[in-house]
């Protein structure tokens, strides 16, 4: 849809739009750098300034949300399994030493739960910090970015996009449905996604966008 005037026009005071020489330009289109008027300009889902032939151009295309349901499921996977793991071990383990008390090695079984859990959640932040891919991601050929195309970093990620839902989640106790329902909204972002500036795309159609 067009955009009123802008900011933007300051920094381009003389300048035309190619299309309607007539008009003076109100910004520049963060992809071409074409200056472009009130008319031509199309703001973008990461909120940028786009001429119409570069709007479906600049953006890299949405993760499919069956792609995202997958993604989603391998990675929770990849966490509770080895949980899971830790957790029996110790009361094998404890079944069978009931008798003759606690010894380190006890209470090392005790704590590997918590050990699984920090190398498994510490693989997957690693991976996607480093890629933008978790292991789920990575198998469904998608990847977690900002808004502006710019990669994830890992305060973003572990606060915003993790803790802070995990949190408000407890707080809450509808959080969790209401961030899965966003999914279901035409740009396909979580509420979580809204909450740390994210979107997920697919990593074949991934292009840097051009910077201010």
């Amino acid at each position: 849809m067009p955009l009123p005037p802008s900011s933007e026009t300051e920094s381009v005071p003389q300048a035309h739009c190619p299309l309607h020489p007539e008009v003076l330009a109100t910004g520049i289109c963060q992809r071409c750098g074409t200056f472009i008027c009130v008319d031509c300009r199309r703001r973008g889902r990461d909120g940028r300034s786009y001429c119409g032939p570069c709007l479906n151009k600049a953006l890299p295309a949405l993760a499919s949300r069956r792609d995202r349901f997958w993604a989603n499921l391998v990675d929770s996977l990849f966490v509770t399994l080895p949980l899971l793991g830790g957790i029996i071990m110790p009361i094998i383990a404890f079944s069978d030493s009931a008798k003759e008390g606690p010894d380190d090695f006890g209470v090392f079984l005790l704590l590997s739960p918590l050990l699984v859990l920090v190398v498994t959640l510490g693989i997957q932040i690693a991976m996607v910090v480093k890629t933008g891919q978790s292991l789920g991601k990575r198998w469904r050929g998608i990847r977690v970015i900002r808004m502006n195309g710019q990669p994830i970093t890992i305060v973003r990620l572990a606060l915003l996009r993790n803790l802070l839902p995990v949190w408000l989640s407890q707080v809450t106790g509808v959080f969790g449905l209401v961030d899965a329902l966003f999914i279901f909204r035409e740009d396909h972002r979580c509420l979580h996604d809204h909450l740390a500036d994210t979107q997920v795309v697919n990593v074949e159609s991934d292009r840097p966008l051009r910077p201010y």
